[in-house]
């Protein structure tokens, strides 16, 4: 069987959760912003072009109640876009690194590069999120920390979809609040050794460079109150969890340090 070179791009491990962050943002940022315009104290309109047009005879509903209803319904589904999308990049940076640290792979000459490839992404998939971070970790020039805003994502996903975004018994802690921790990117400078946020109205003094770092924002909520988030909340998420997606890639490591995968 003749030599195959495989070619490995970081880009590709990033896709993933990039663009599952671009999606969900754009989608969180159209239909809030369309909400805020709607008449929501009655129902939509059906659509024109049907000649049987069907309603349900449900309950009556206030502006409020189904501003709520809808935005926890997109909120439910962006958040988790968002999971599935940071699940696959970590999973193709497993697989990146899996091949790379195999180098050749012999193969029968009737095998297919798909059945050549498949056991490397089965073990990725087989993997639960912990152990598949883990195992990316063990491989990259420093480690990324994910494993609580994960949870968070997956929480405030589950108190949406199963709870109607209500907190209950099932999402507090001990002290009884639900304790969330989402990605954030930090805008900052450095002043007497301390990074200081910039906040709208700040100056900025001649000298001082303005940076960026991964961050954790963290929210409570009792048990009882609505997991209220804005568009410009989900906005923050999605971009923490882009540049999450371009660490991951930045850190893997590269294909000239330890041989291309053949197969």
């Amino acid at each position: 069987m003749p030599d195959v070179q495989l070619q490995l791009h970081p880009d590709g491990v990033a896709a993933p959760a990039q663009r599952a962050a671009e999606i969900s943002k754009e989608v969180v940022d159209l239909y809030f912003a369309a909400l805020a315009k709607e008449d929501l104290s009655k129902k939509p309109q059906s659509a024109d072009d049907k000649f049987f047009k069907f309603e349900f005879a449900g309950s009556k509903l206030t502006a409020e109640q189904r501003r709520s209803i809808h935005e926890n319904w997109i909120l439910s589904r962006a958040f988790q876009d968002l999971i599935r999308g940071i699940r696959a990049s970590l999973e193709e940076a497993y697989f990146f690194c899996e091949l790379l640290a195999a180098g050749k792979i012999t193969a029968k000459a009737s095998s297919t590069l798909e059945s050549v490839l498949q056991p490397f992404r089965k073990r990725a998939n087989d993997l639960n999120f912990p152990d598949l971070l883990k195992a990316v970790n063990a491989r990259l020039e420093t480690p990324l920390e994910f494993s609580d805003s994960y949870q968070s994502l997956q929480n405030a996903r589950n108190c949406l979809e199963h709870r109607n975004g209500i907190v209950g018994t099932v999402d507090i802690n001990a002290d009884g609040k639900m304790v969330l921790q989402f990605p954030r990117m930090m805008m900052f400078v450095e002043r007497e050794g301390k990074d200081v946020e910039l906040h709208q109205g700040m100056e900025v003094k001649k000298g001082e460079v303005v940076a960026m770092k991964f961050a954790i924002r963290q929210r409570e909520f009792s048990l009882g109150s609505p997991l209220s988030l804005t568009a410009a909340d989900f906005d923050e998420i999605s971009f923490g969890c882009a540049h999450f997606a371009v660490q991951l890639a930045s850190r893997l490591p590269k294909p000239e340090q330890q041989g291309s995968a053949t197969a």
